[in-house]
This record gives structure tokens, C-alpha cells and sequence, in this order.
């Protein structure tokens, strides 16, 4: 082979090399051929939004009645059945009553005895008068006849109340509900020998179809929240969440907030009323309540799961222009309201966010394909 021969050999695969080099990659081809991301979108309006804090409360009942007897004897018989509604005055014991009704039939005949004296001492005095005007008795036998006349009367109003008290007496043999509720266990059988006013009650009614709802909140954000200016008018709808988190049919409204701080926890107590028609709320049961604290005018709201965090733990979102590009912004989040986020700093009123598949956006003003959340009824 002649020297020019090699030199054209040589210029040949030179050119060849050069223009494999250039030439595009097939992984560039398929990148520039790449369809737009399939993204969610949806336009952020302003709207008015009412921050609530959950705090942890206890179920009391509306009203709790011991039952005690107010007179002492043999328990004779027990007139319920437990973990039963009764009403209020129905009877729940019956105490043994021959005594009571003993001290009665004595107190009613002393009541008869003193009418009797009554009577007699009034015809004294009036026989007393007639002498006297006729001048055939003297001032001290008319003064006497008087006197004794009142006396008579004070028997029989001391007869009267004697009487009164034994009857009471032998009423409270009957032990009686005082208030309308859910009657519990009776905590003592017939038999027993009771006493008036004794510690140990009979049993216990609770009066349950409204219940109250002891809620603790720390005395420092209790400050706080009565400073600011924007705080929510309307606090009579608290809502109540059972343990598993479900809301209660029925709303609380708050009756007082306790003066007195805790001084092992730092918290006051919040009372709170709840209507209670089915006793879904019992007693001791522990709940948590949504309490209005402060409304926000012209919040911008972005689903919990919109947001990108960076290593640092900065947010950032995507939002889409009109041409369909995606940009990345960093926002400053407020309040989380319901699985959203409160933006206070980053986004515009009525930008569109894409709060599915951001993470498919992987620079800056690439094109998507987006979709609202939510689509118009046709």
C-alpha cells in the first residue's frame, strides 16, 4: 500500500469518528420525545377559614344524686331495677315503717287533745268578756282567761308541727329519686339496717341525656388567645370527637372557663354543655374537642399532601402557569385546618397548585399535562 493510499485511509475514519462523536444518543431522542407529566391540579381562592385547637376533656353528668335515707331502720325492700331510667319522686327503697307510723297516730291524737284545751280556753275567755263588760269579774280574771286562751293556741300549733315532722318522718321511710336519670347498682340489700344521713349511699342516679364536658387548656394559651383581636364570635358550636376520632351528632356550648390554675399542670378547665339524646356520652368517658380560636380572612388553603419538603425542611409547592408550565415556589405554611395547610408567604390568590404528582415535575418550566381535582357537573 502507497503512502497517499494510507493517508486517505486515515483521513476516512477520522471523518467517521468525528461524526459518531456529534451524532445524537438514543436516550437523547427518546428524552426529547417524552410526553408532559399527568398531573392534579386546583386553584387556590381565598376564603375564611376558623382556626379551632383540640384540647382533651372528660365526660361528667349534667346532675348526680347519692341516695341516702334521711331516716334510720330495716331495709325492707328494694322497689327497682338496677341500671334502669327512673323519674324524678319515684320511689327506690322502702324502710321499715311501723315505728314512723306509731309516732304519728301520737302526735295527731296530741293534736286532738290540744284543739280540745283550745277549745274550752276560748269558751272560758268569752264567758270571761261577758262578766267582765258587766263588771261581775274583775281585770285580772279576764287577763287570765286570755292568756290561757293563747297558750292554748300555741299547743296546738306546737301539736300541729309535731305532727308535721313525724309525717315527714314516715314519708322519708319511702326513699325516693330525687332527679330523673339512669339509676346504677344498689350498693346495699334488704335487710340491711340503715341510718339517717349515713355515708354510704343506697345508690346513685345520673342524670345523662346532657352531659358535661370538662375540657383542660393551658392558662398560657388561654392569654394568649384572649389578647388577640380576631378571635371567633361564634364559640357555641364546639364540636365533640370520641376516642376514635368521629365527631358527635351533637355540638357542646361552653359555660364557663375556671379562674383557678392547676398548679401540677399549668391548665384551667373549660366546661363545656353537650346535649346527649342517645347517652352516646358517659360518664368518665375521655373525648377531645375542636374549640374555635381565631378566624383567618382570605386564607389561601393547599392540601396537606401539595407540599415538597427539602432536606432542610423548607416547603416548596408546584404551581402551573397558563401555558401548562410547572414552577417550583417556596412558601411559608401557617395553621394546618383540616389536612390543610394556611400559606402565609409564596402564593398568589387563584394560582394553580398540582397537589398530585409534583413529584413527577422534574425541572423548572417543563410542560404537564394537568387535570383539575375537581371536575364541573356536566
Amino acid at each position: 500500500m502507497t503512502h497517499s493510499s494510507r493517508k486517505h485511509i486515515l483521513t476516512v475514519a477520522m471523518g467517521l469518528a468525528i461524526g459518531l462523536a456529534f451524532a445524537p444518543t438514543s436516550s437523547s431522542a427518546q428524552g426529547a420525545g417524552r410526553p408532559p407529566a399527568m398531573v392534579t391540579t386546583m386553584q387556590i381562592k381565598p376564603e375564611t377559614v376558623t382556626i379551632s385547637e383540640e384540647l382533651p376533656g372528660r365526660v361528667s353528668a349534667f346532675r348526680t344524686a347519692a341516695i341516702r335515707p334521711q331516716v334510720g331502720g330495716i331495709l325492707e325492700e328494694r322497689l327497682f331495677e338496677q341500671g334502669a331510667d327512673v323519674k324524678e319522686n319515684q320511689p327506690l327503697f322502702k324502710i321499715a315503717s311501723e315505728t314512723y307510723e306509731a309516732q304519728v297516730d301520737n302526735a295527731r291524737a296530741a293534736l286532738t287533745s290540744a284543739e280540745a284545751s283550745l277549745d274550752l280556753a276560748n269558751i272560758q275567755l268569752d264567758r270571761a268578756r261577758q262578766l267582765f263588760e258587766k263588771k261581775s269579774a274583775s281585770q285580772q280574771t279576764y287577763d287570765s282567761a286570755q292568756a290561757e286562751a293563747k297558750s292554748a293556741e300555741a299547743s296546738v300549733a306546737a301539736a300541729k308541727a309535731t305532727l308535721k315532722a313525724q309525717q315527714i318522718n314516715l314519708d322519708h321511710t319511702t326513699v325516693r329519686s330525687p332527679i330523673n336519670g339512669r339509676i346504677g347498682a344498689a350498693l346495699v340489700s334488704e335487710g340491711a339496717l340503715v341510718s339517717a344521713n349515713q355515708a354510704q349511699a343506697l345508690a346513685t342516679v345520673q342524670q345523662v341525656d346532657k352531659v358535661y364536658v370538662d375540657l383542660r387548656r393551658s392558662a398560657l394559651d388561654l392569654l394568649k388567645m384572649q389578647k388577640m383581636a380576631n378571635l371567633a364570635p361564634d364559640s357555641s358550636s364546639i364540636e365533640i370527637l370520641g376516642v376514635d376520632g368521629t365527631a358527635y351528632e351533637q355540638k357542646g356550648q361552653p359555660i364557663f372557663t375556671d379562674v383557678t390554675v392547676d398548679e401540677a399542670t399549668g391548665d384551667v378547665t373549660m366546661r363545656v354543655l353537650v346535649e346527649n339524646p342517645n347517652q352516646d356520652l358517659l360518664p368518665g368517658m375521655f373525648v377531645r374537642a375542636l374549640v374555635p380560636r381565631q378566624i383567618v380572612e382570605n386564607a389561601l388553603l393547599i392540601p396537606q399532601q401539595a407540599i415538597i419538603r427539602g432536606v432542610t425542611g423548607d416547603a416548596r409547592i408546584v404551581v402551573v402557569d397558563d401555558e401548562g408550565k410547572a414552577h417550583f415556589k417556596n412558601v411559608v405554611l401557617g395553621e394546618l385546618v383540616k389536612r390543610s395547610y394556611i400559606v402565609t408567604e409564596g402564593l398568589e390568590p387563584n394560582e394553580t397548585v398540582i397537589i398530585r404528582g409534583q413529584t413527577r415535575v422534574t425541572q423548572d418550566g417543563a410542560q404537564v399535562n394537568a387535570t383539575p381535582a375537581e371536575q364541573p357537573k356536566q
